[in-house]
């Protein structure tokens, strides 16, 4: 047991030093001359498959070629209309984002694929359509999401045309387009210049004259603000424009010099751990994005620009890895939905960068599951095109599933084990720590979510579909935000706050071959009406036996009978006082309490919302332990065993 607590002890020194030698990442490393003398001049950087590649798109596995076309054949009768002023408008009147994001949104499928089944065809079939696509979207009054404007009070939302906004929309519709133009200006410059030169001009007004002139979008970092995943998805996607559209050497060089000054911004507020706060949905546009920036500029600079062998680069990469459960489930504290999956092209890509077996090994696992060789491949039309490229090569790689035994990020202080190392049998525990001003903060500090078998059981309901109060004042008036529908207790009728002040301390954890245990004081997570002095939770994974929640607290006063609740994917019976019988997929545990000191209640929670519905069919329910004293010391622990 020493051994472990050194080996930790030691640990969190290694992270400290990470911790100050990530700070710009890349301008530390490369100046803005070095970078301009190495961008190569002109499009030799791309290195995918030329549309003119006849044999590479001619001889593609028969099943993928077949799909791409079959996808463009159904985009050929698309009716591109029109993203209406009503559609801007709903989200100030109803707080709607869909309305304006689903037309918005079929328009960029509709034109990738029609891209994609064009280059794998190789005939001028969807020419015209291809055409039509880019006309419409050019002809679009912003190309940002309306939840993502700004608004003018007193007025129902609608885009200002003469300062267009970067968001993740218009950043996403730029590069899309600028890959279009790649392909295919000699395509439509047969038909008629104009388009070309149309589809140039609308991308140079939405993004690059915005990127090159301002400075104050809030994504870009330079106002201190912390960064989370818009800032290497939106620098990604305007480095493409940039470096596929920008003819002028002196401006290519010096926005993408600012471009790797912007995403430096991301890492500055990284944890050197290599967590992602925002939860496992979000790591492909966070880590995975930012993996995908540096690939970008690796490529443009003929490997010149290279941080992959930088602990911060493996630890981000990683963490993908350690929070996989069992497919298609992942931890999934904060935003983060319960059932998740991977980019395995670029999970396999960002582990052959940073020579990772094991990340390597997960993306071919994942093409394998998926019948990669079979199906269109998905992400960005040149996320596709290289996983179109990578694809013999992540086939033939071993599968790897990581079941990993167990790991502890001392910063971000989240906490996973299994019972069994390498397999999915028995329990599998993660808990965290942290504060509640987390990027997609839910108020949920010392929660935890225990499966068995590799599926759920005590759970983190995750978020349901975005609207405009999702990201208001208002954000924690909706259940799932709130640390009373979490794994965690009600203090004197009082549940978490958010903000940074609110706060886990102390957290501690250890692992060894006989158990696993992680534990924190949550009591400054709560605000001053929950009259704590101390609450220190605990949660120990017996390998082999049982998993174990444990809360030892101290009160300043007694106002309120203290609550637990749990939150459940089981069928949940309270079958006698002192044992709830837990009906999971394919397993039954118990869970074991002192009735003389809790006395247990089970409430059904519906959804009533389709994002939180594919999680969780059917709805969840809550499990509430409620104290039967008025002590101002106690204690009391639940054991969680197979029935």
């Amino acid at each position: 047991m020493r051994g472990i607590f050194i080996t930790l002890a030691c640990l969190v020194q290694v992270f400290h030093v990470f911790a100050q030698d990530h700070r710009d990442l890349l301008t530390a490393r490369y100046t803005e001359q070095q970078v301009s003398e190495s961008l190569i001049r002109n499009q030799d950087w791309v290195g995918l498959p030329a549309y003119t590649d006849r044999g590479f798109w001619e001889n593609l596995p028969a099943r993928v070629r077949t799909a791409i076309i079959k996808k463009g054949e159904e985009a050929l009768s698309f009716n591109w209309g029109v993203v209406k002023a009503t559609d801007f408008m709903a989200f100030t009147r109803t707080g709607n984002r869909d309305i304006m994001q689903n037309p918005n949104s079929a328009r960029k499928s509709a034109l990738q694929n029609l891209a994609l089944a064009e280059l794998a065809e190789g005939k001028g079939r969807f020419t015209d359509q291809l055409i039509n696509g880019v006309w419409a979207i050019s002809e679009q009054s912003s190309w940002a999401l309306s939840a993502h404007l700004p608004v003018t009070k007193g007025a129902d939302l609608l885009p200002d045309i003469s300062k267009p906004v970067i968001d993740l929309g218009s950043a996403d519709a730029g590069a899309l387009l600028a890959w279009v133009h790649y392909y295919f200006r000699p395509l439509f410059d047969k038909v008629n210049p104009l388009i070309s030169s149309r589809l140039r001009y609308e991308v140079r007004k939405n993004v690059l004259e915005p990127y090159y002139t301002r400075n104050d979008f809030w994504w870009m970092g330079f106002s201190n603000r912390p960064m989370n995943n818009w800032n290497p998805w939106v620098n990604y996607n305007v480095m493409q424009c940039i470096l596929l559209l920008e003819d002028d050497a002196q401006l290519r060089s010096k926005y993408i010099y600012k471009a790797i000054t912007s995403i430096d911004k991301f890492t500055n507020s990284y944890y050197a751990d290599g967590a992602c706060d925002e939860g496992p949905s979000y790591w492909s546009h966070a880590g995975g994005k930012y993996f995908e920036c540096l690939e970008l500029l690796h490529r443009a600079t003929r490997g010149k620009v290279d941080v992959f062998s930088h602990p911060l680069v493996k630890n981000m990469g990683n963490y993908i890895c350690n929070v996989y459960i069992n497919a298609p489930y992942y931890v999934n504290f904060a935003d983060a939905s319960a059932k998740g999956g991977i980019n395995q092209g670029m999970v396999y890509r960002y582990g052959k960068a940073i020579k990772d077996e094991t990340m390597m090994g997960f993306g071919a696992f994942y093409a394998h599951k998926d019948s990669m060789d079979t199906r269109l491949p998905s992400g960005t039309i040149e996320a596709v095109i290289a996983d179109l490229v990578n694809m013999k090569e992540i086939m033939a790689h071993t599968p790897r599933e990581p079941l990993i035994n167990s790991h502890w990020y001392p910063q971000t202080e989240v906490a996973v084990a299994r019972e069994y190392p390498g397999s999915q049998r028995g329990f599998y525990f993660a808990a965290k720590g942290g504060h509640n001003a987390e990027s997609h903060n839910h108020n949920d500090v010392g929660s935890f979510i225990l499966y068995y078998d590799g599926k759920p059981c005590l759970v983190d309901a995750g978020v349901g579909t975005y609207t405009r109060q999702t990201f208001s004042p208002d954000r924690y008036k909706i259940w799932t935000m709130q640390s009373s529908y979490h794994n965690l207790p009600e203090i004197n009728g009082v549940a978490q706050e958010a903000g940074r002040s609110f706060k886990a301390t102390t957290a501690a954890f250890s692992s060894t071959a006989r158990a696993v245990s992680f534990s924190a004081d949550i009591a400054t997570a709560y605000p001053a009406a929950a009259k704590v002095a101390s609450w220190k939770r605990s949660y120990r994974l017996n390998r082999g036996g049982s998993f174990v929640i444990a809360d030892d607290y101290t009160l300043n006063a007694f106002v309120a009978p203290q609550l637990v609740h749990f939150l459940t994917a089981c069928k949940a019976t309270v079958t006698r006082p002192g044992q709830i019988r837990l009906e999971g997929d394919g397993f039954v545990l118990v869970m074991h309490y002192d009735a003389k000191k809790l006395t247990a209640s089970v409430e059904h929670i519906d959804n009533n919302d389709p994002r939180l519905e594919r999680s969780w069919p059917g709805g969840l329910n809550r499990i509430s332990l409620k104290g039967n004293g008025e002590e101002l010391k106690g204690a009391w622990q639940v054991e969680v065993r197979k029935g």
